[in-house]
């Protein structure tokens, strides 16, 4: 009858003027879903002796089957994470063609946790009808835990039942320990839930493995667990970016660090001073509204040049905010080309280090923990921004989605959970290894756009950083000032057009080793200029941030661009 079928495909192939295509394409591709397993898998698992180092169980099915015992490759995990059960059955007598393995997984009573687990392919390639007497089969099921398991246990069950059955009476009886519902209670699972993958529109950000050198690479260890996104999704009525963009996240005891890299074939921004209008022109952007309640909330940007804008909002959005704040961010670029217009370029690459008193904007008193502690839940957001040499339209995209009228997007900003270094969102209870189950920490598409990301999966925690170790610039080359250009007191450090050495905050940074300097040489190989000698000053006494000039005014929006900010 297959056959059949298939052959009509073709005729109408050829009928409808496709006959080439389906000659090529109209093959029978075996007998439904499960992939046809090669006679050597069978040979393989089918063992000469009972194996010696299994957990032993010698339940026996209806006199013809012994269930030996199995083995278990972990019995804690996260929802979502795979495990791998061996299972061993003796064959005493033939038992028909009337039976099949059937494999559960249920929780505990009074929960609707509850899983059918596919055949595996030794019971696709050697089912229970082709069983002899004498063999011992070894039968490996992986499977993968509901990444909406919400139980903190879970039992697999196994078992023999009649084909097209599906009755708890249905099924052979078994004889033997631990049994349940005439079935084989094969494992019992710990489920750990604080590693769970977050919900619809959360992500869960892992404190960072280790140090992290501002430098603009992401190349330290304390990046290597960080939570990374998808592309970033283009706004909802926006122009489609040149290039794509990705992020990543992390923190330790000093800072929330944001790294994007961004390929693009045409890097563009005039903008090379502090709160110049950045976001007429290609940069990155992150809103932080740490206490979640639409008011008080920050808005950081840096650009190609490593030209920065912050800006607080006292009072929700509005048509500007107070941009004499500064932030005391740290930043750092990479430019693959330049942010000249016309030129051959390929991307380029931001890293940021944010206090955590910036978070707070100029409201001391907000109800927040600073550092965040495990489970802490903040919103935020991160925005690029990309700009074409060829008109003045700008385009826009970022980590959850927003619309291209309002990149700011408050009811559209991710909740972001702080979580330990292995992703885990619950600090361990004592005794519990801070690295086992899986460093799960993705989220799923929501309605206003993907908000997912990953950390990495399974990764052990070796501990909670303590050395808090940010450093500037990797090197050991300082900058002297120039004859005369030092800064009087109260002036706003600055730099020369076209810098993209990193910026300098106020208080808490460290310089590495032997530097002694506010900040070293940029590293080899950067396609930005140097700072102007003198310009990365050490912060004054007892200065919480540089002022900006009394009085300055919000930029204007961009000239003829649809997105208003």
């Amino acid at each position: 009858m297959r056959w059949f079928v298939v052959a009509m495909l073709c005729v109408a192939g050829f009928v409808t003027g496709a006959g080439a295509g389906c000659v090529a394409g109209c093959v029978d591709q075996g007998p439904g879903p499960n992939a046809r397993v090669d006679t050597s898998y069978i040979r393989a698992h089918l063992l000469a002796s009972e194996p010696a180092d299994i957990r032993r169980f010698d339940v026996t099915l209806g006199g013809k089957v012994v269930y030996l015992g199995n083995k278990v490759d972990r019995t804690r995990l996260a929802p979502g994470a795979p495990v791998t059960i061996t299972h061993y059955w003796k064959v005493l007598a033939p038992i028909g063609p009337s039976w099949r393995v059937f494999a559960l997984v249920r929780g505990p009573a009074g929960t609707a946790d509850f899983m059918n687990l596919d055949r595996s392919d030794m019971q696709v390639a050697h089912p229970p009808a082709n069983w002899k007497a004498g063999e011992i089969i070894e039968d490996i099921q992986t499977f993968t835990m509901r990444p909406d398991w919400r139980s903190a246990s879970a039992t697999v069950l196994v078992g023999l039942i009649e084909v097209g059955r599906h009755g708890t009476l249905d099924r052979m009886a078994v004889t033997g320990s631990p049994t349940q519902d005439r079935a084989i209670v094969a494992a019992t699972l710990e489920i750990d839930l604080s590693r769970a993958p977050p919900p619809s529109g959360t992500v869960h950000v892992p404190r960072a493995n280790g140090a992290i050198t501002i430098d603009g690479t992401a190349t330290d260890v304390g990046w290597s667990n960080a939570l990374t996104s998808p592309e970033l999704l283009t706004a909802e009525g926006s122009p489609d970016p040149l290039g794509k963009a990705t992020a990543k996240l992390t923190w330790n005891d000093e800072f929330l660090f944001l790294f994007v890299t961004v390929t693009d074939a045409d890097i563009v921004s005039p903008f090379k001073e502090q709160d110049d209008p950045l976001w007429k022109a290609d940069c990155i952007e992150i809103f932080i509204d740490a206490d979640g309640n639409r008011r008080g909330y920050v808005e950081l940007q840096v650009n190609p040049n490593n030209a920065t804008f912050d800006s607080w909002f006292s009072a929700g959005r509005g048509p500007a905010g107070d941009e004499a704040w500064d932030s005391g961010m740290i930043t750092a670029v990479q430019v693959r080309g330049s942010a000249a217009a016309g030129d051959a370029d390929t991307g380029w690459d931001v890293e940021i280090a944010i206090p955590w008193a910036a978070v707070k904007g100029r409201d001391d008193a907000m109800a927040i923990r600073t550092p965040p502690q495990i489970g802490d839940r903040w919103r935020l957001n991160v925005v690029r921004v990309d700009k074409r040499s060829s008109n003045e339209t700008i385009s826009a995209s970022s980590w959850n989605r927003i619309t291209y009228r309002d990149f700011h997007a408050l009811d559209r900003m991710l909740v972001a959970i702080f979580a330990d270094p292995s992703g885990a969102v619950v600090a361990p209870m004592p005794g519990d290894p801070a690295g086992a189950g899986s460093g799960a920490g993705s989220g799923s598409t929501s309605p206003a756009g993907s908000a997912a990301g990953s950390a990495a999966a399974g990764s052990a925690a070796p501990g909670n950083p303590t050395e808090a170790s940010t450093t500037m610039m990797r090197g050991t080359a300082t900058m002297q000032p120039a004859a005369g250009s030092g800064h009087a007191p109260g002036d706003t450090p600055g730099q020369t057009p076209g810098s993209a050495a990193p910026r300098i905050p106020d208080a808490g940074l460290r310089t590495p080793a032997g530097s002694g300097s506010a900040a070293t040489a940029p590293r080899a190989g950067n396609a930005a200029p140097a700072p102007r000698a003198g310009s990365a000053t050490a912060p004054r006494a007892g200065s919480a941030a540089p002022a900006k000039p009394a009085g300055s005014a919000a930029p204007a929006p961009p000239a003829g661009s649809a997105a208003p900010r």
